[in-house]
Protein backbone atom coordinates (compact mmCIF):
# COMPACT_ATOMS: atom_id res chain seq x y z
CA UNK A 1 0.00 0.00 0.00
CA UNK A 2 1.51 3.38 -1.12
CA UNK A 3 2.15 6.01 1.48
CA UNK A 4 -0.22 9.16 1.55
CA UNK A 5 1.34 12.18 -0.01
CA UNK A 6 2.77 14.82 2.86
CA UNK A 7 0.77 17.39 3.05
CA UNK A 8 1.87 20.90 1.43
CA UNK A 9 0.18 24.12 2.78
CA UNK A 10 0.20 27.16 0.75
CA UNK A 11 -0.34 30.97 1.63
CA UNK A 12 0.91 32.94 4.60
CA UNK A 13 0.75 31.09 7.57
CA UNK A 14 -1.59 33.04 10.03
CA UNK A 15 0.38 32.45 13.24
CA UNK A 16 -1.91 34.62 15.66
CA UNK A 17 -4.88 32.03 14.27
CA UNK A 18 -4.74 29.60 17.51
CA UNK A 19 -7.68 29.72 19.50
CA UNK A 20 -11.54 30.58 18.59
CA UNK A 21 -14.01 33.35 17.46
CA UNK A 22 -15.33 35.84 20.42
CA UNK A 23 -18.76 34.72 20.13
CA UNK A 24 -17.98 31.23 20.01
CA UNK A 25 -16.47 31.46 23.54
CA UNK A 26 -18.90 34.51 25.10
CA UNK A 27 -22.16 32.60 23.70
CA UNK A 28 -21.17 29.55 26.19
CA UNK A 29 -20.39 31.75 29.09
CA UNK A 30 -23.08 32.74 31.52
CA UNK A 31 -24.33 36.58 30.85
CA UNK A 32 -22.19 36.71 27.92
CA UNK A 33 -19.08 36.10 29.55
CA UNK A 34 -19.57 39.50 31.92
CA UNK A 35 -17.05 39.90 33.82
CA UNK A 36 -15.11 37.13 32.36
CA UNK A 37 -11.32 38.45 31.10
CA UNK A 38 -10.33 37.19 27.10
CA UNK A 39 -7.22 37.87 25.07
CA UNK A 40 -5.90 37.25 21.77
CA UNK A 41 -3.15 34.91 20.39
CA UNK A 42 -1.77 37.73 18.94
CA UNK A 43 -0.84 39.88 21.74
CA UNK A 44 0.49 37.22 23.80
CA UNK A 45 2.96 36.27 21.63
CA UNK A 46 4.01 39.33 20.31
CA UNK A 47 4.21 41.43 24.29
CA UNK A 48 4.24 38.02 26.45
CA UNK A 49 5.84 40.06 29.03
CA UNK A 50 2.65 42.91 29.14
CA UNK A 51 -0.75 42.18 29.44
CA UNK A 52 -3.20 42.62 27.26
CA UNK A 53 -6.48 41.52 27.72
CA UNK A 54 -10.22 42.49 27.58
CA UNK A 55 -12.87 42.23 30.49
CA UNK A 56 -16.32 41.67 29.18
CA UNK A 57 -19.03 44.28 30.33
CA UNK A 58 -21.99 43.49 27.70
CA UNK A 59 -22.09 41.31 24.33
CA UNK A 60 -24.81 41.37 21.58
CA UNK A 61 -24.16 38.93 19.02
CA UNK A 62 -26.17 39.30 16.10
CA UNK A 63 -26.95 34.61 16.08
CA UNK A 64 -24.57 34.31 12.26
CA UNK A 65 -24.40 31.02 11.60
CA UNK A 66 -20.49 32.16 11.84
CA UNK A 67 -20.66 33.93 15.10
CA UNK A 68 -18.46 35.98 13.66
CA UNK A 69 -20.89 39.88 13.79
CA UNK A 70 -21.70 41.68 16.84
CA UNK A 71 -20.95 44.01 19.41
CA UNK A 72 -18.56 43.72 22.07
CA UNK A 73 -18.23 46.39 24.88
CA UNK A 74 -14.96 45.87 27.37
CA UNK A 75 -12.37 47.25 29.22
CA UNK A 76 -9.02 47.09 26.98
CA UNK A 77 -5.92 47.02 28.80
CA UNK A 78 -3.30 46.76 25.80
CA UNK A 79 0.45 46.23 27.01
CA UNK A 80 -0.15 47.20 30.59
CA UNK A 81 -1.82 50.44 29.84
CA UNK A 82 -6.17 50.62 30.67
CA UNK A 83 -7.39 52.33 27.37
CA UNK A 84 -11.18 52.72 29.58
CA UNK A 85 -14.04 51.04 27.62
CA UNK A 86 -14.08 50.40 23.67
CA UNK A 87 -16.88 48.66 21.74
CA UNK A 88 -16.09 46.00 19.33
CA UNK A 89 -17.39 45.22 15.99
CA UNK A 90 -14.87 44.51 13.19
CA UNK A 91 -12.48 42.54 12.80
CA UNK A 92 -14.36 39.44 14.88
CA UNK A 93 -13.47 37.23 12.31
CA UNK A 94 -10.36 36.07 13.79
CA UNK A 95 -10.27 32.82 15.32
CA UNK A 96 -7.44 33.74 17.44
CA UNK A 97 -9.61 34.96 21.28
CA UNK A 98 -8.84 32.87 24.12
CA UNK A 99 -11.01 32.42 27.62
CA UNK A 100 -8.49 33.30 30.57
CA UNK A 101 -9.30 30.78 33.56
CA UNK A 102 -10.47 32.50 36.53
CA UNK A 103 -7.23 30.91 38.29
CA UNK A 104 -5.41 32.84 35.43
CA UNK A 105 -7.08 36.36 35.99
CA UNK A 106 -4.56 37.75 39.02
CA UNK A 107 -1.40 36.62 37.24
CA UNK A 108 -3.05 39.29 34.25
CA UNK A 109 -4.59 42.13 36.89
CA UNK A 110 -1.26 42.14 39.36
CA UNK A 111 1.31 42.25 36.32
CA UNK A 112 2.67 45.88 36.71
CA UNK A 113 4.58 45.84 33.33
CA UNK A 114 3.94 48.35 30.76
CA UNK A 115 4.62 49.74 27.70
CA UNK A 116 6.89 53.06 27.45
CA UNK A 117 5.61 55.77 25.64
CA UNK A 118 7.01 56.33 22.34
CA UNK A 119 9.65 59.56 21.50
CA UNK A 120 9.79 61.21 18.61
CA UNK A 121 11.22 64.39 17.42
CA UNK A 122 9.81 67.89 16.89
CA UNK A 123 11.66 68.24 14.03
CA UNK A 124 13.01 66.24 11.57
CA UNK A 125 16.14 67.40 8.63
CA UNK A 126 14.81 67.86 4.89
CA UNK A 127 17.14 65.97 2.45
CA UNK A 128 20.59 66.89 1.43
CA UNK A 129 19.35 67.56 -2.35
CA UNK A 130 16.77 70.22 -1.15
CA UNK A 131 19.21 71.78 1.47
CA UNK A 132 21.58 72.39 -1.49
CA UNK A 133 18.77 73.38 -3.71
CA UNK A 134 17.56 76.05 -1.62
CA UNK A 135 21.14 76.99 -0.25
CA UNK A 136 21.52 77.53 -4.44
CA UNK A 137 18.57 79.64 -4.63
CA UNK A 138 19.20 81.82 -1.76
CA UNK A 139 22.53 82.62 -3.41
CA UNK A 140 20.95 83.81 -6.95
CA UNK A 141 18.33 86.06 -5.29
CA UNK A 142 20.98 87.28 -3.44
CA UNK A 143 19.63 86.44 0.28
CA UNK A 144 20.98 84.93 3.53
CA UNK A 145 20.31 81.35 4.18
CA UNK A 146 19.02 80.36 7.73
CA UNK A 147 20.49 76.89 8.55
CA UNK A 148 16.85 76.51 10.64
CA UNK A 149 15.69 76.29 7.07
CA UNK A 150 17.38 72.73 7.00
CA UNK A 151 14.54 71.43 9.31
CA UNK A 152 11.06 71.02 9.06
CA UNK A 153 8.22 70.61 11.66
CA UNK A 154 7.31 66.91 11.85
CA UNK A 155 3.59 66.03 11.75
CA UNK A 156 2.83 62.83 12.93
CA UNK A 157 0.56 59.75 11.09
CA UNK A 158 -0.56 57.36 13.06
CA UNK A 159 -0.77 54.01 11.40
CA UNK A 160 -4.77 53.00 12.32
CA UNK A 161 -3.75 49.99 13.96
CA UNK A 162 -2.44 52.66 16.67
CA UNK A 163 -4.68 55.05 17.13
CA UNK A 164 -6.02 53.85 20.00
CA UNK A 165 -2.82 54.67 21.64
CA UNK A 166 -2.45 57.50 20.15
CA UNK A 167 -2.14 59.61 23.42
CA UNK A 168 1.46 57.88 24.19
CA UNK A 169 2.95 59.22 21.07
CA UNK A 170 4.82 62.07 22.46
CA UNK A 171 7.36 64.79 20.46
CA UNK A 172 10.53 66.57 22.81
CA UNK A 173 13.84 68.26 21.30
CA UNK A 174 16.31 65.63 21.04
CA UNK A 175 20.19 65.56 19.66
CA UNK A 176 20.24 66.84 16.34
CA UNK A 177 22.00 64.74 13.75
CA UNK A 178 22.45 64.11 10.02
CA UNK A 179 19.48 61.74 9.61
CA UNK A 180 16.10 61.34 10.46
CA UNK A 181 16.95 57.43 11.44
CA UNK A 182 19.50 58.09 14.61
CA UNK A 183 17.14 61.49 16.03
CA UNK A 184 14.41 58.60 16.68
CA UNK A 185 14.19 56.06 18.91
CA UNK A 186 14.55 52.84 16.95
CA UNK A 187 14.20 50.25 20.02
CA UNK A 188 10.31 52.10 21.51
CA UNK A 189 9.41 52.05 17.43
CA UNK A 190 10.16 48.24 16.53
CA UNK A 191 8.33 47.05 20.31
CA UNK A 192 4.77 48.18 18.41
CA UNK A 193 5.18 44.92 16.48
CA UNK A 194 6.38 42.96 19.15
CA UNK A 195 8.51 39.62 18.93
CA UNK A 196 6.60 38.35 15.92
CA UNK A 197 6.75 40.19 12.63
CA UNK A 198 3.26 41.45 11.18
CA UNK A 199 1.78 38.62 8.85
CA UNK A 200 -0.53 39.70 5.74
CA UNK A 201 -3.97 37.73 6.47
CA UNK A 202 -6.66 37.15 3.57
CA UNK A 203 -10.31 37.39 3.98
CA UNK A 204 -12.36 34.35 3.83
CA UNK A 205 -15.02 34.78 1.44
CA UNK A 206 -18.39 33.17 2.08
CA UNK A 207 -19.58 31.34 -1.45
CA UNK A 208 -18.41 29.59 -4.36
CA UNK A 209 -14.93 30.51 -5.97
CA UNK A 210 -14.93 32.06 -8.99
CA UNK A 211 -12.33 33.72 -11.28
CA UNK A 212 -12.56 36.95 -12.89
CA UNK A 213 -10.02 38.10 -15.68
CA UNK A 214 -8.42 41.31 -14.96
CA UNK A 215 -8.10 42.20 -19.04
CA UNK A 216 -10.63 41.35 -21.06
CA UNK A 217 -9.73 41.17 -25.48
CA UNK A 218 -10.15 43.97 -27.61
CA UNK A 219 -13.25 42.98 -29.46
CA UNK A 220 -11.68 45.27 -32.58
CA UNK A 221 -8.36 43.01 -32.62
CA UNK A 222 -9.93 39.90 -33.50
Amino acid sequence: MAAAKPIRFIGNYDYSAEGKFLFEILCQLRKMGAGRIVTKTEWTRKWPTEPSYIKIIKAFPEMDPWQQKGRVYGEWVFRGRNLGVYEFSKDLNRSDWKLVPKSEEKKLLYNRNQMENIIFPRTFPLPPLQILLAKKFAKVAGMRYDEKNSRAPLKLCIDPQFKMIEKLFEQFDVTLCDNAYDENDKDSILSLYGDMLPTKVEAWNIGEAKFEPRFKPDPTLV
